[in-house]
């Protein structure tokens, strides 16, 4: 029996020492990766460029509810002399623009956690988590989301996938293991720029996925709710993600609110002039 324990031991300390050999790279091990992972990306993608075109086109089509209420104003009251500077407020610009780019940036960050991952880096992620073991290591996900990191890079893509380990996990729970649970089969993955929904109905991939979910749900039966906790997406359950939503939902309602303040003004003017017309000139509207 001595023996046998021995023999136990001296396998587990080989194990140990090749898990300690490789060496795992993530942006979360340093407050710089982290700003790397999120911030290289935006600026050397050129996002910020469009972010900000944008933000300025917003914020001058903003306007059009000043200018719609200027123009009620003194079709009504002529004594007031409307300035191109009332218009277009630096204020009311300012603010607007900050809002507007506020939330593309926001949603650029957003869009980043999702992850949008190639078809083949997709079938090594997959082979990953189908041959290591979830259960006997104890940074499985790490290493799982370093190996994926490096191979991405290797075919070309010049950003790190995953942030970290947990945001690895969570990617494989939301985009591989609810579609399959759900029987939607719905595994999105992309292939120069375009997005795919047939991953599962290529033979080989749909081996491979099984194979990758048989070793999951293997490791959920051996630790429980502690790996199940995945599916709550904790990725998207933090404080970022709270302030996002409530920032997007304020976002929605101020702009629906303008476009129906500009759509009544508008309205309201056309209709003011329609009546103008039609009681200061009765005659030349009859003899029409």
């Amino acid at each position: 029996m001595s023996v046998i324990s021995d023999e136990g031991e001296m396998d587990l300390e080989k194990c140990v020492e090749t898990y300690e050999e490789e060496e795992i790279e993530l942006p979360e091990d340093s407050t710089s990766g982290k700003l790397v992972y999120f911030l290289v990306p935006y600026f050397f993608e050129k996002t910020w460029i469009s972010d900000i075109v944008a933000s300025l086109s917003a914020a001058y089509g903003a306007s059009l509810v000043r200018l719609a209420y200027f123009s009620l104003r003194d079709f009504y009251d002529v004594s007031f002399e409307t300035k191109l500077s009332d218009i277009f407020s630096p204020l009311w610009m300012i603010i607007h623009y900050f809002l507007c780019f506020t939330f593309s940036f926001w949603n650029f960050i957003d869009n980043r956690k999702k992850v949008k991952i190639e078809t083949k880096v997709l079938q090594q992620l997959l082979k990953e988590v189908a041959e290591i073991d979830l259960t006997g290591d104890p940074v499985a996900w790490q290493r799982i989301a370093s190996r994926v990191n490096h191979f991405s890079e290797e075919t070309g893509y010049r950003y790190s996938l995953f942030c970290s380990g947990e945001h690895c996990m969570h990617f494989f729970v939301r985009e591989i293991v609810k579609p399959i649970e759900c029987q939607t089969y719905d595994i999105q993955c992309y292939c120069e720029g375009e997005m795919y929904r047939n991953f599962w109905k290529n033979p080989p991939n749909k081996v491979l996925t099984e194979r990758a979910l048989a070793n999951y749900n293997k490791s959920v039966e051996n630790f429980g709710e502690l790996l199940h906790t995945a599916e709550k997406d904790g990725c998207r359950d933090d404080t970022f993600e709270k302030f996002h939503s409530i920032f997007n939902t304020s976002m929605f309602y101020l702009v629906i609110i303008e476009l129906a303040l500009t759509v009544v003004m508008m309205l309201a003017f056309i209709i003011s002039m329609i009546s103008y017309a039609i009681f200061r000139y009765p005659s030349i509207v009859c003899l029409s």
